[in-house]
């Protein structure tokens, strides 16, 4: 038996264990036990065994939630593949997928997140070429992603969130038995901005320009959820208590709030660009989208910041920016004049924005950091620091690259 039907085999035994187990623990063992309370004929040992019958309850349903929270964020990498490499092309994302080189329609297992890929040995099911394990990777990576989010801002009662009282007692049943739609929603919104700007990165890795339609997309996305469900947005741009208020569906405090973002966002794109613009990789990146189609894509930092700004609001805008040029700096010392970094520019705002959304509860507490209770003061400070780091970055950039020419 060949690697591929072992795994195969092995797939199928242990969906079926998982299948017995949804059933009887979820489902039988329920079902007997009301039918018996009913008639009164539970033996009293039975309740013995009750509490390791709870506990393989509760187990089973973290297993299921994990399991499915990972693969819907692995179908939304899948859909982000074909996005990435087929509108910075000129080509369209209707139409079922097929393989590149054969042009053989995919079957339904074929596109399973992570299963498909293994499956199929990493090859074409039909013409046997191999398929690149990025799509493997960028499966598992978002997939794991969307646990994180889901984790720190639904299971845990929105530990990472400001003004948030974390709640560690609560787990996957609850998604179930007593969901927290407002959490559920914020956590939602923000895993779009997630998958914004993972799109942005997986084009820019390929040194394709970002096409105007999904920058658009995502400002409408930033725009038009918070108009349908206010309790997306919780942070308002005038915000100076402790606590959360209700920003209200189309009230100016709303308005103001998106407009503000996406203000502070473009700017602090505008000032990241500036900071981490190199010339060199402009020129061959230039060079490579005109082999495939010319068009005018947009700057992907500016656009990246600008949907940083309005989904998480102008103070959020100033922080992933803090983050960002952090990781430029760090990038510019590991890098020791090797050329151009490996990691674009829109892959370190993905970054940022990933690590103020884990770390977005502490910055609160900080002092000196561009935070939702901070005054103008401490603001101040903040982007005088950033703008010292855009400079010191920008001028040590340039004079790296003065030697790579010498």
């Amino acid at each position: 038996m060949g690697k591929q039907a072992k795994f195969i085999f092995l797939s199928k035994a242990l969906g079926w264990v998982l299948l017995v187990a949804v059933f009887t623990l979820l489902i039988l063992i329920p079902l007997l036990t009301a039918t018996l309370l009913k008639t009164s004929q539970l033996p009293v040992s039975a309740l013995e065994y009750w509490r390791y019958i709870e506990a393989s309850q509760a187990a089973l349903m973290k297993l299921l939630g994990v399991i499915w929270i990972f693969f819907l964020g692995g179908c939304f990498a899948s859909f982000l593949n074909v996005v990435a490499w087929r509108l910075p092309r000129g080509r369209g994302v209707n139409g079922s997928s097929m393989c590149p080189f054969c042009e053989t329609e995919l079957l339904f297992s074929d596109n399973l997140p992570v299963f498909g890929w293994i499956r199929n040995s990493g090859q074409c099911r039909t013409c046997e070429t191999p398929i690149s394990p990025r799509y493997l990777i960028v499966e598992i990576f978002l997939g794991t992603i969307f646990l994180l989010i889901a984790f720190l801002e639904i299971l845990t009662g929105g530990s990472n969130l400001p003004f948030h009282m974390s709640d560690l007692s609560r787990g996957f049943e609850h998604l179930i038995f007593d969901p927290k739609w407002n959490l559920m929603q914020i956590a939602s919104y923000h895993l779009a901005l997630i998958c914004l700007l993972f799109t942005f990165s997986l084009i820019r890795s390929e040194r394709l320009q970002v096409p105007r339609n999904v920058f658009y997309w995502g400002l409408g996305i930033g725009i038009g959820l918070p108009l349908i469900w206010p309790n997306m947005t919780f942070i308002a741009w005038n915000i100076s208590t402790h606590q959360l208020i209700n920003i209200e569906r189309g009230s100016s405090t709303q308005l103001i709030t998106i407009a503000y973002g996406l203000i502070a966002g473009s700017a602090c794109g505008l000032l990241g660009s500036w900071a981490t613009f190199n010339f060199k990789r402009m020129q061959e990146d230039r060079v490579h989208q005109s082999t495939i189609e010319q068009f005018n894509g947009v700057d992907d930092v500016i656009a990246a910041m600008a949907l940083v700004g309005i989904f998480l609001g102008w103070q959020a805008a100033l922080s992933v920016t803090l983050f960002l040029l952090l990781i430029q700096v760090a990038l510019l010392v590991c890098n020791q004049g090797n050329g151009p970094s490996a990691v674009t520019p829109s892959a370190a705002v993905f970054v940022a924005t990933l690590l103020h959304l884990l770390t977005w509860k502490g910055q609160t507490a900080l002092p000196l950091w561009p935070s939702p209770t901070a005054n103008a003061l401490e603001i101040a400070a903040g982007l005088v620091v950033i703008f010292l780091i855009s400079a010191v970055l920008r001028k040590f950039s340039a004079a790296r690259r003065n030697l790579q020419v010498r």
